[in-house]
């Protein structure tokens, strides 16, 4: 995919997921500079603040290890954004941080998470993911 198309697909999603936040109670501020956050969202109702990275496939980064970031992504047309480092924490069940790609690269994704992996995501369902967020 052409630099081009990437940065289009890109605004497209960041859109998408915006929208929906907007429609689950949530604002959205888009910083000027990325500095590994691509969008923060914020719900005034209770100061819930998620500073979001969007991807995407399922994506861990050791960059992002205890910074408090969201990784978003989707699924069979589903979004999901859940904590980072939770994400972590289901990569060491599964397996992905012994791969090559995490241990020397430092980085692991996966385009197509199992339906196991989808199970265990359930809970960072965009929608469902208010209740999560709120008790986290």
């Amino acid at each position: 995919m052409s630099r081009y198309k990437s940065q289009v697909r890109e605004v497209i999603n960041r859109n998408a997921l915006v929208t929906l936040a907007l429609e689950n109670g949530f604002n959205a501020f888009i910083p000027v500079y990325d500095g590994g956050v691509d969008f923060i969202l914020y719900r005034e109702s209770d100061g819930v603040t998620c500073k979001v990275q969007l991807k995407g496939p399922w994506y861990i980064d050791r960059k992002y290890v205890g910074r408090d970031i969201w990784i978003a992504f989707h699924v069979d047309g589903a979004w999901y954004v859940a904590p980072h480092d939770d994400l972590v924490r289901f990569a060491e069940t599964y397996g992905f941080t012994k791969t090559k790609s995490w241990l020397e690269g430092g980085a692991y994704s996966c385009p197509r998470p199992s339906k196991s992996m989808t199970l265990d995501l359930a809970a960072y369902r965009f929608g469902d993911v208010e209740a999560e967020v709120a008790a986290g």
